[in-house]
């Protein structure tokens, strides 16, 4: 995770004229560049096994949480990923503060990954689900008050980044607590099309919104997705107890990793657990 989110992102758009294509040819050229370890690598591929079909209505009942979190989650990444930059130039920062604008984002989602994995594997992860979402949501109510300010947006954006990221992968193991290890592909790639969902109608909202209310209610689309989750959380803390429920490890990925990126991810640190345990043993 901490590989995937170091790249320098839209920092490069200082380095040339955005108006042309130069600068993605070299994002093209370093992404191809990134091939090369893997592919000269001779680690062997995981093998799978055939996983499990699990319906939409039966992943929906065994995590409601997780399923509606994912959902609000898709509208914030699709806002703050695919509309971030079109809120930099409605309020005329200039091609630098876009920029740093943007890499905020990332740079938050990088250093606040760890720490907050640490304590869901340590806490109710409802209740770290709701206290980061929250968060999250503060900071977005902060900057649509005070998006006047350059220094306001950019700790706005590295808060909501280091909020939203990790919200995905808290999600993702939360739902993992009350599946099988062999549900957990086929879960995941409903996980994923919920998400996906969520993502379609974020910028077509978020577009609507800035249209009718100013550029600012930007940050209101997100503080309103990001509270919505806070309430629900909150609201699914009343409706289950966690007792008899053993948690499993936070797995970090990504909003656009594949099911089977998932999958991965999740035994891998299943395999880690086991191997503590054996230890401590």
């Amino acid at each position: 995770m901490i590989v995937q989110m170091f790249g320098i992102g839209h920092l490069p758009m200082r380095m040339g004229d955005v108006s042309g294509y130069a600068l993605f040819i070299v994002s093209s050229v370093l992404v191809s560049i990134s091939f090369a370890p893997i592919l000269l690598s001779i680690s062997p591929t995981p093998a799978f096994e055939t996983a499990k079909p699990m319906p939409l209505k039966t992943l929906i009942k065994i995590s409601p949480l997780g399923c509606f979190g994912m959902f609000l989650l898709g509208g914030v990444f699709s806002a703050q990923f695919g509309m971030s930059a079109v809120y930099g130039v409605a309020a005329g920062l200039t091609i630098v503060q876009i920029s740093l604008f943007v890499s905020s984002i990332y740079v938050g989602a990088l250093l606040m990954q760890y720490p907050i994995g640490w304590f869901s594997d340590r806490v109710d992860r409802r209740l770290v689900i709701l206290i980061v979402a929250s968060l999250g949501g503060v900071m977005s109510l902060v900057a649509f008050s005070f998006d006047q300010y350059f220094s306001a947006l950019l700790v706005a954006a590295f808060i909501i980044g280091g909020t939203s990221n990790p919200l995905y992968s808290l999600l993702i193991a939360y739902t993992n607590d009350y599946l099988e290890a062999d549900d957990m592909a086929s879960a995941a790639g409903g996980l994923i099309f919920i998400n996906g969902m969520g993502a379609i109608a974020g910028p077509l909202v978020t577009g609507k919104v800035m249209d009718t209310f100013g550029t600012q209610a930007f940050f209101m689309v997100i503080a309103t997705l990001m509270l919505t989750l806070t309430g629900y959380a909150g609201y699914r803390m009343t409706q289950r107890s966690r007792d008899g429920v053993e948690d499993g490890l936070y797995a970090p990925v990504m909003p656009s990793s594949s099911p089977v990126a998932v999958e991965v991810a999740s035994e891998y640190y299943i395999e880690i657990a086991m191997d503590e345990e054996e230890n401590e043993t």
